[in-house]
């Protein structure tokens, strides 16, 4: 088998992934027997954790997003709440949701706004894996090794398999 690929999603942002979590993740995929995977998200601006925030509670619900983040993504989701009641438009229940993450401190809310030179935190589209089974099993390995510090499959927590990789 060819070296695994690694593509991009249209809002993922290639240069924050180093070089480490990049062999990771083809480390990753290797070990599944995946010929390539689509990381659709990186680390955000709080403006883009909004964004996909927005997004996530239009398309899934109040309710799932609330399962999904502690405390503080929480707060944000509320924000959301406090200001659709108002009748706002979605640019302006965005821009409120985006001032509360930057209130609050951005990777309180998310991971995603973490430093990525100490932490990236990169989703994994499951519709670009060939195997998710097996991809699930090396993503639980790696994590066992202490090469993942936390992660995230479908269906569990998040749309994607999100993973939270340490630097060296």
């Amino acid at each position: 088998m060819p070296a695994p690929r690694i593509m991009f999603g249209p809002s993922a942002r290639p240069a924050v992934v180093s070089a480490y979590t990049r062999k990771l993740v083809r480390g990753l995929l290797k070990a599944a027997d995946c010929p390539s995977c689509v990381i659709s998200s990186t680390s955000r601006t709080p403006a883009e954790q909004a964004r996909a925030m927005y997004a996530n509670i239009v398309s899934l619900g109040i309710t799932s997003q609330l399962a999904l983040y502690a405390p503080a993504g929480d707060e944000v989701i509320n924000e959301y709440v406090r200001v659709r009641k108002t009748g706002a438009a979605p640019a302006t229940i965005i821009a409120a949701m985006t001032a509360k993450i930057v209130a609050l401190g951005p990777s309180r809310v998310s991971l995603h706004c973490a430093d990525p030179v100490a932490l990236n935190v990169i989703d994994i589209a499951p519709s670009s894996i060939a195997d998710p089974v097996a991809f699930l099993a090396a993503i639980q390995a790696a994590t066992a090794q202490g090469a993942i510090s936390r992660f995230f499959s479908p269906g569990s927590h998040d749309p994607a398999f999100h993973l939270e990789i340490p630097q060296p």
